[in-house]
């Protein structure tokens, strides 16, 4: 007879199996400390350039079941975790941190019973709207946490073009613990 270990917990997913109701309305402010934007892309087609970028600030709204939202990332603070890599990141080849410290993401009324949150994203001061895949929404000891997935097309944001050796397509995950304001 063999054991059989038990599974671990799994969080229930977005959408028709979690109630945006069950979620109270109010107004949230993201904690940077605990809020962060993690991505991974392909380099030159052979390995993964994995890196973090931390919440600068952060402010969300949750009503009737609709999520609304403004946050920025610290893209100044990219890290890779390769200095020199680091370095190319925030050149003007692709973010230009020296005139655009910050990323910005926008979301208006999203309903959270979806799973899916439209997101204006903002990069270099060029905007694109995005999907973001919500993956966790749950509130903990009276925090909000959401945690959110896209792949994201980098091509509507002035950098370098994939040809140079970054792949068009950037995995992201987002990450917000808030605190009611």
């Amino acid at each position: 007879m063999t054991d059989v270990q038990p599974s671990s917990p799994r969080r229930p997913a977005p959408g028709p199996h979690v109630s945006a109701e069950a979620i109270p309305a109010g107004e949230f402010v993201a904690d940077p400390a605990r809020s962060e934007l993690r991505f991974k892309a392909k380099a030159f087609t052979l390995f993964w350039v994995r890196g973090r970028m931390p919440a600068a600030s952060g402010t969300l709204r949750i009503q009737d079941g609709k999520l609304s939202g403004t946050g920025e990332v610290a893209a100044h603070a990219v890290s890779t975790g390769i200095g020199a890599r680091d370095w190319h990141l925030r050149s003007s080849h692709y973010l230009h941190t020296k005139c655009h410290p910050v990323i910005t993401m926008r979301v208006e009324d999203a309903d959270l019973a979806s799973g899916t949150v439209r997101c204006a994203v903002t990069v270099r001061d060029t905007t694109s709207a995005v999907d973001l895949r919500v993956t966790r929404l749950e509130v903990v000891d009276g925090e909000l946490h959401l945690e959110a997935a896209v792949e994201l097309d980098r091509t509507p944001f002035p950098m370098l073009p994939p040809l140079a050796g970054v792949s068009r397509k950037v995995h992201v995950e987002l990450t917000v613990v808030a605190r009611p304001a």
